[in-house]
């Protein structure tokens, strides 16, 4: 049967066959046309296996060499353990587009069975045995054309699936080309709208008047700064508005054409500009834009206020001078306080023994008056540069307020009336009385003077301090919560705004001469900076003026009242005075034996401190100056206390910045005086030390 099979495939035509045509005379012989069709038809390569075994073999020699068989012709009735049907399956697993050919004798045939078996049908023939040879090589033809054409349609998917990737991968690629340009476009004018934003923000809410104006001036655009600076309700409303007019205005020395004709740009130029009585200072910053010919095309600047910065520049030159002064009182304050202690020292020692009612007395006394009186500028020299003696304790303000009216009322003209307000009940402050005492009687008596040949209010207020208040201290001293305002007001004449800054100026008043000395604010503005307070001056010319003093709250409750000083006491005992100028050493001397003390005097502290060795057991009570070379009081006393521990010390000084109440206790010193000393105090003082024993 395979032999059968290769010779119908391979050699049978239903022309005669060569061979015939050599023994049959009358067998006619193809014609070329036939022959040349012959050449056409398909070559068959036909391979004869016996066994199942052997066919599944070659299939795989085939199909790994790349000639694969085109077509399977199997019988059915195999022998040996693997049959037709089963061949066909293996076959058809190996090769899924070999086209299979059953053949069977059989006349019963499980054909749907044979079908799903063996998958897919489209590529499965089943042949019934007797069959004519032409019938298998057509059907085997048939195949082979068959396989062919969906061998090439499948090259050609193969190709088509390859250049549609290609082609896709292409696409792809420039897809991802245009998004990503697209990408970077939208980027781009994401940064071109966030730009031109921050622009638009900067120009309209920056703090600094911001505008652009054409060539002539006419204003373009501007911020709500640049209208708010120059009384406009809004940036629409500047719109047109001429900038050369309003920098005329602004009170520039020379006009602005002018200054932009020459160097076509104005940088960091100061103006100063008054509006509503109002002075403020201002940072000009113009530039002009060139067009392409070099004309001017447009002008765009911008205006900085900077009214706060020089008004804490003006603080810190008026904090300078009050610091230089403070320097020269401090240098100048214990010589000057020496002077006048020998002044007022001999002139109380010539009024106690002048005769009374004498011209005598009055003489000495109007000495001892300007003494005092020297002395008491003395000490608010001191006060406002910080020298001072001062104690500062919690206390409330509102009882001090209504004490120092009621004493300011008598020296107040009748046609100036007094209005008090305690608006608050939260006027604890940490402060010393006395102090708290000059500032009520320096505003108050300024304010009256300013309203004696008009009359007018004086009002005294005391309140809380709000965020929203028109006046406040500056952030840096915290919130205005944790301050109290006392604001003293007149209805004068207010201040010349030419005048304003130099009221607080030591030495500065625009008083009659006899009338003040100039020391009344540049006093209160030291007290209150050294309160860590703020002084501020809320002027309305022609109306009057206003000044707030803040002061910062404490939560410590008042120090209940001490007692009362003791009576003074005299008796007999040995004072040794120590001072470094021989007329001081000489009053002291007259003005203790005079009330009975036994007095020895020294005027070097070495001196004095080896006489108080010598004797130490004799001595009741020492004086001793602070300022003395070679050794200081302190020093000296701490020298006397580690002899006698228990020894009641008097310290003396001109100006107290080396000495505290505190740290003399710490020493163990008894107490202190400023001078000039006057004989009350002194002998108060004393008394108060012996009267311990």
């Amino acid at each position: 049967m395979l032999t059968t099979y290769r010779d119908i495939l391979c050699f049978e035509g239903e022309e005669p066959s060569e061979l015939e045509a050599l023994f049959d005379e009358n067998a006619s012989l193809p014609s070329p046309e036939e022959i040349a069709a012959d050449a056409g038809r398909p070559v068959f390569d036909v391979c004869t296996l016996f066994s199942a075994s052997d066919a599944v073999r070659e299939m795989g020699t085939a199909l790994d060499e790349g000639d694969p068989f085109t077509i399977a012709l199997i019988e059915m009735n195999l022998g040996g353990s693997m049959g037709g049907l089963k061949l066909a399956e293996a076959i058809r697993h190996l090769d899924p587009y070999i086209e299979i050919v059953l053949l069977s004798a059989a006349p019963n045939v499980p054909l749907k069975e044979i079908n799903a078996r063996i998958q897919p049908p489209e590529r499965l023939l089943y042949v019934q045995k007797p069959f004519r040879s032409p019938e298998l090589k057509q059907i085997a033809m048939s195949l082979c054309s068959k396989w062919d054409a969906e061998s090439r349609v499948r090259e050609l998917n193969a190709t088509l699936a390859s250049k549609v990737e290609a082609r896709t991968s292409e696409l792809n690629a420039a897809n991802r080309r245009l998004r990503l340009d697209i990408s970077k476009r939208a980027a781009v004018l994401r940064e071109l709208q966030a730009s031109e934003q921050r622009y638009r923000l900067l120009f309209e809410k920056d703090i600094t008047g911001n505008f652009a104006s054409d060539a002539d001036g006419l204003i373009l655009d501007c911020n709500v700064a640049f209208a708010d600076l120059f009384g406009f309700e809004s940036p629409q409303d500047a719109h047109g508005a001429n900038i050369f007019k309003l920098w005329d205005s602004m009170g520039g020395a020379e006009p602005l054409r002018d200054l932009l004709q020459v160097r076509l740009r104005l940088g960091n130029h100061e103006v100063t500009f008054v509006r509503g009585g109002m002075k403020f200072h201002l940072l000009v910053n113009i530039d002009t834009v060139l067009n392409a010919e070099g004309e001017p095309e447009e002008l765009r600047g911008y205006i900085f206020d900077i009214s706060e910065p020089k008004r804490l520049e003006e603080q810190l030159r008026q904090s300078q001078k009050m610091e230089a002064l403070g320097t020269l009182a401090g240098g100048i304050a214990h010589d000057f306080n020496n002077i006048l202690g020998v002044i007022l020292g001999y002139a109380e020692i010539i009024e106690n023994s002048a005769e009374p009612d004498s011209g005598l007395e009055r003489r000495v006394g109007e000495i001892t008056r300007a003494g005092k009186r020297a002395r008491d500028l003395v000490n608010q020299i001191l006060n406002f540069s910080r020298q001072g003696p001062q104690e500062r304790h919690p206390m409330t303000l509102a009882p001090l307020i209504k004490e120092a009216l009621k004493l300011l009322r008598s020296s107040v003209p009748a046609n100036v009336g007094i209005i008090s307000r305690i608006e608050t009940d939260r006027d604890n402050v940490m402060a010393d009385p006395t102090q708290m005492h000059q500032i009520m009687l320096n505003l108050c008596g300024n304010a009256s003077h300013a309203m004696q040949k008009t009359g007018g209010t004086l009002t005294v207020t005391l309140s809380d301090v709000h965020e929203d208040d028109a006046v406040l201290p500056p952030d840096a001293l915290g919130r205005p919560e944790r301050f109290v305002r006392l604001s003293v007001a007149d209805t004068g004449a207010g201040i010349e705004p030419d005048v304003v800054e130099r009221i607080f100026d030591p030495f500065f008043t625009t008083k009659q001469q006899g009338e003040g000395t100039g020391m009344g604010l540049a006093m209160v503005h030291g007290i209150v900076k050294r309160h860590d307070g703020y002084l501020e001056l809320e002027n309305r010319p022609g109306e009057g003026a206003t000044f707030h003093v803040f002061l910062p709250l404490t939560s410590q409750a008042e120090r209940p009242e001490t007692d009362a000083a003791a009576d003074l006491v005299f008796r007999e005992g040995r004072i040794l005075f120590v001072d470094d100028e021989k007329p001081l050493t000489d009053i002291g001397r007259e003005m203790l034996e005079s009330f009975g003390f036994d007095v020895v005097t020294r005027t070097s502290s070495i001196e004095a401190l080896e006489a108080f060795k010598f004797r130490s057991k004799d001595f009741d009570l020492v004086i001793t100056d602070q300022t003395m070379p070679n050794m200081t009081g302190l020093e000296f006393a701490r020298e006397i206390l580690k002899i006698r521990p228990d020894m009641p010390i008097i310290l003396c000084t001109g100006f107290s910045d080396a000495v505290s109440y505190d740290r003399l206790r710490d020493i163990g010193v008894g107490d202190f005086i400023m001078k000039p000393i006057l004989k009350h105090d002194l002998i108060s003082s004393i008394s108060r030390l012996l009267s311990k024993d």
